[in-house]
């Protein structure tokens, strides 16, 4: 029997049915462990990341007949990101930053609040002007166009994967340079 965990490339295609299930389910008993961490490193909910794991081997399941993956824990660190940022925009986890403008003014209670908010929008614009011109123009499309990734993939002309991973890109970009500013003004 091979050695699903340590192998580069996975072909299902070349097996009939009986072995086609041998060995799934061999990889996934190779696998499984990897894809739920990376999924639960992300999400940080137990019941959460056990879903999107079962998916990511049930979509395997299902494309069996027609895929080849080239390499296998790249394909499953993909699959997991890319199944996590679908949850992240499903239960609207990420928070737009004038959102995030209107709940600090919310919990402000200082006469310089008209202020910090001013700071804070020029920082924020700042921020996203810092990054790629490819990222900026995703991420300027995708919130504040309220754009899908389909939709800015299509405009763009791009693969809706690459959308995906320069949005990804630049939300985590974004978001630890604002904790880092959030967390600086705290102590101001």
């Amino acid at each position: 029997m091979p050695d699903y965990k340590s192998q580069t490339s996975l072909n299902f295609l070349s097996r009939n049915q009986k072995q086609d299930e041998h060995a799934f389910n061999a990889f996934y008993e190779a696998h499984w462990e990897y894809v739920f961490e990376q999924a639960f490193i992300r999400c940080r909910q137990y019941d959460i990341a056990e879903n999107i794991t079962q998916d990511i081997f049930v979509a395997l399941w299902d494309q069996m007949d027609e895929i080849c993956i080239d390499n296998v824990r790249g394909y499953l660190y993909t699959a997991v990101k890319n199944r996590v940022l679908k949850w992240f925009e499903k239960e609207k986890r990420y928070v737009p930053i004038a959102e995030l403008l209107v709940e600090f003014r919310a919990s402000t209670e200082y006469s310089d609040a008209p202020l910090l908010d001013k700071e804070l929008v020029e920082i924020a614009e700042a921020l996203i002007s810092s990054l790629g011109t490819r990222q900026q123009t995703i991420y300027r499309m995708r919130y504040e166009q309220e754009m899908d990734t389909a939709e800015i993939a299509k405009q763009l002309n791009m693969n809706r994967k690459t959308v995906q991973n320069q949005l990804s890109l630049a939300l985590a970009q974004l978001r630890s340079s604002l904790t880092l500013v959030l967390i600086i003004s705290k102590f101001l």
